[in-house]
């Protein structure tokens, strides 16, 4: 997985593949979010979506840190 790559040593089809990543998690959790049943199963499944988006949000953190050292921010703004 992508994630475990140092971001300076990301190529450009590594990020690639760490944004598919966290489109499918993110993807994912809209889908069950959407599809939660109205009962007490809906509680531990709140709890799983929310660990999945900590790891997408991750994944795009590791996505703009490794854009920002490779291609530089543009006009020095953050």
């Amino acid at each position: 997985m992508s994630r475990f790559i140092p971001q300076p040593d990301m190529s450009a089809d590594q990020l690639m593949e760490c944004s598919y990543q966290a489109q499918a998690i993110i993807s994912l959790c809209r889908f069950v979010g959407d599809n939660l049943p109205s009962n007490e199963t809906a509680v531990p499944l709140g709890s799983h979506i929310d660990q999945a988006l900590a790891v997408a949000l991750e994944l795009v953190g590791i996505m703009h840190d490794a854009l920002e050292s490779h291609e530089g921010l543009k006009g020095g703004a953050k």
